[in-house]
């Protein structure tokens, strides 16, 4: 009864509010991040990279903005990583005077964005197939960032002929900056500066939401995802933008239930940032997919109030690692500039938590709280 009387909805749904004449469609949705920066009147490049493990990635570069016609290789490089789950679309998807990546291109940048391995654009791998080899999806961002990381730096700047760039980082994006500058130090000389927006090294105090905890959300996702064996965790489907575009557009009687959603999921709505309007348009890319291991290796870092790498059990440590215990990633060898912004609401990258990292970084210019 029950299923009966929610599908006789939605086609009620359908039917009155998602005609074509219904002005209900944004022009974005349903574009791809190609499609999205060409239709702002802006130049788009693909550039295809192989890893030293076999993963294929594609990154996208806006080489100039709208007012400007030419190349020009003095632009300085600005590389833009996205968070977990997403991918270089969102760093367009809200619009030419909000989006970051079309911001900074008019402002004269050289912009180029990220698509880490398991994600929309880098789900691929010169023998592996992500949907038949579970080999494929063994990465975490450990591997993202010792091995996409540095490739794609590299690539920027020898296609640019620059010495160094500019980064950008949003949650996971900050992460793997950490540790690619911990671990291969050389790399601190190729980033000028670092913004990291929702900085993401210590998870000690983070929660899932005000009224969750993580190890409760991951008590509750584990028990699906282990009997399962699920390896790629919300890959890239045109379903949730189908739906977001009957349920969540501007006319929907259910819009406000759409807007409550995503505000459970990203945080509170204190002072009303979100453009509700492009919630179809945001979802018909994004979740972008990642790997089941990323969620085990920020869970583990939660619970051992740790910076550390993955920790595969005391045996394989030993076998890994030489030693029992995961090694810790060392802070102390970044020395690249950094400017840490964390939103006051977000209950995942938090304040005590980013003050520690703050106080481990030898190069730490700001460190702020938004509202």
């Amino acid at each position: 009864m029950i299923i009966t009387t929610v599908f006789t909805f939605m086609i009620f749904t359908i039917s009155v509010y998602g005609n074509e004449e219904a002005p209900i469609r944004h022009p974005d949705f349903g574009l791809n991040v190609k499609q999205m920066i060409q239709n702002h009147g802006y130049p788009f490049e693909n550039h295809t990279l192989l890893t030293d493990d076999g993963y294929i990635l594609e990154i996208h570069r806006i080489p100039y903005g709208r007012n400007i016609s030419i190349k020009d290789e003095t632009r300085p490089p600005v590389l833009l990583l996205p968070g977990l789950f997403c991918s270089s679309v969102d760093w367009v998807n809200v619009g030419t005077e909000k989006s970051l990546g079309f911001i900074l291109a008019d402002q004269g940048y050289d912009i180029w964005l990220g698509n880490p391995r398991g994600t929309t654009w880098s789900r691929k791998h010169t023998q592996l197939n992500p949907d038949r080899d579970e080999d494929f999806w063994n990465f975490s961002f450990h591997e993202i960032a010792y091995y996409d990381l540095p490739m794609i730096i590299d690539h920027i700047l020898d296609v640019t002929h620059h010495k160094s760039l500019f980064y950008v980082g949003h949650s996971q994006g900050t992460t793997l900056l950490f540790i690619l500058a911990s671990m291969k130090p050389e790399y601190n000389y190729k980033v000028r500066l670092s913004v990291a927006l929702a900085p993401s090294a210590y998870l000690t105090h983070a929660r899932a939401s005000y009224d969750v905890s993580l190890l409760d959300l991951w008590k509750r996702l584990e028990p699906v995802i282990r009997p399962n064996e699920l390896h790629e965790v919300l890959p890239r489907t045109p379903i949730y933008g189908t739906l977001a575009q009957i349920f969540c557009n501007d006319y929907s009687p259910l819009r406000h239930v759409c807007v409550e959603i995503v505000y459970l999921l990203t945080g509170s709505h204190s002072g009303d940032q979100l453009n509700k309007t492009l919630i179809p348009v945001i979802l018909w890319n994004t979740p972008a997919g990642s790997s089941v291991k990323q969620l085990t290796h920020y869970m583990q870092m939660h619970l051992s109030k740790s910076f550390q790498q993955y920790d595969y059990g005391k045996q394989m440590n030993l076998k890994k690692y030489g030693q029992l215990k995961p090694p810790k990633y060392h802070l102390n060898k970044v020395t690249t500039p950094h400017l840490l912004y964390r939103g006051s609401d977000d209950t995942l990258s938090t304040k005590k938590d980013v003050d520690k990292l703050a106080s481990k970084l030898q190069n730490v210019i700001v460190n702020r709280e938004i509202p």
